[in-house]
């Protein structure tokens, strides 16, 4: 097995993971919001300045198409904030789905952003971070203890 495979598969297979464990733990699909967009800058950021051959800037040997497409990967990995911020799993979903088609049609110029979308995936399973659970619905314990209880004036 090369170590392209090995990229290709492992990191959607984390992904898997992660999301499983966020799908149980509050904690970890909070943490599972940032990863992707953090990376995918950081790839773009390398891509912009290095990365190609010769030390030339990876993305300046790009056609308009490649850019293109390098500028909606970039965005699709904001896909677990905007989840968050909506509170729905679509973005991600949606984000996930794509992200895939991409990088099955792009394989070896996307594979930088395969952590990214496995980080996507892992949002997408997890769901976004909601309100703390297990809290009373009427508020506060201390709100409760001081409202006025029915028929006592």
């Amino acid at each position: 097995m090369t170590l392209f495979a090995v990229w290709m598969a492992g990191f959607p297979v984390l992904g898997v993971i992660a999301g499983m464990l966020g799908a149980s733990f509050r904690r970890v699909r909070q943490v599972l919001v940032w990863p992707a967009a953090v990376y995918s800058a950081g790839v773009l950021v390398y891509g912009l300045f290095a990365g190609g051959p010769n030390g030339s800037a990876y993305i300046a040997n790009l056609d308009v198409m490649g850019v293109a497409v390098v500028a909606v990967v970039t965005v699709l990995s904001l896909a677990p904030i905007l989840s968050a911020r909506t509170r729905s799993h679509a973005p991600s979903v949606v984000a996930t789905l794509v992200l895939g088609l991409l990088i099955l049609s792009f394989t070896v110029g996307l594979a930088p952003w395969v952590p990214a979308a496995s980080s996507v995936l892992a949002a997408a399973i997890a769901g976004p971070p909601g309100k703390a659970e297990g809290l009373p619905r009427g508020g506060s314990p201390l709100s409760a203890a001081t409202r006025p209880r029915p028929g006592r004036g």
